[in-house]
């Protein structure tokens, strides 16, 4: 994958995420969260891939969605 492929996908998920989920909280300890349960959901299907042979789109989205977290949280600030 190249770097204009990986911020491609994080921008595709940050307008899908803009649309479904207009707000975000004005509170950045809560954004953070927003962005950290993301993270947490990435760890899992890195391992669920390392492990247990899971799908390495399923990794992929969750780690550009964790990438549209930081920058919506960013953008809040």
């Amino acid at each position: 994958m190249t770097q204009d492929e990986a911020l491609g996908m994080i921008l595709r998920e940050l307008r899908q995420a803009d649309e479904q989920h207009p707000g975000w909280p004005h509170d950045p300890v809560y954004g953070a969260a927003i962005m950290a349960e993301e993270a947490g959901e990435a760890i899992q299907a890195a391992l669920d891939h390392h492990y247990k042979g899971g799908s390495l789109l399923h990794l992929k989205v969750e780690l550009a969605q964790t990438g549209a977290m930081a920058i919506r949280a960013l953008l809040n600030l």
